[in-house]
């Protein structure tokens, strides 16, 4: 059985679907006090965003079977990739305009993680992101 861990900037243990949505979760996203969530399982694989609900990043690490993983930004395909930004607590964010999403949007990629499905829809392109 799997076994997930969702927490935020201002709790570190978030009741998980069905007991809390991911939508009731995100209406407190807030780029000055509350500003990134993460969905993390079991296996070290996990998504997040951060920023404000108009204006949210959302990454994602997945593990690899010889135990490398990789960490990508989520973009929308059909968008440009242009320098932009999103603001966090801890100051700027700098990413692709593509990668500017809102929270609608992150909340449906974290629904789709969070029903074993770690890959994005075909609307959306990752870029490995260098840490």
């Amino acid at each position: 059985m799997t076994t997930w861990t969702f927490s935020c900037e201002t709790r570190s243990e978030i009741p998980l679907p069905p007991e809390y949505t991911f939508p009731r979760a995100f209406n407190y996203l807030n780029p000055e006090k509350n500003s990134f969530y993460i969905l993390e399982r079991d296996n070290g694989n996990y998504i997040q965003c951060g920023g404000s609900k108009k204006a949210c990043t959302v990454e994602m690490r997945i593990y690899h079977s010889d135990g490398s993983y990789k960490h990508y930004v989520v973009g929308r395909k059909d968008s440009s990739s242009a320098p932009a930004t999103v603001q966090m607590s801890a100051g700027v964010v700098k990413v692709q305009e593509r990668e500017v999403l809102d929270h609608w949007q992150a909340i449906k990629l974290f629904e789709r993680f969070f029903s074993g499905n770690e890959t994005v829809p075909s609307e959306y392109v990752l870029r490995e992101a260098s840490l």
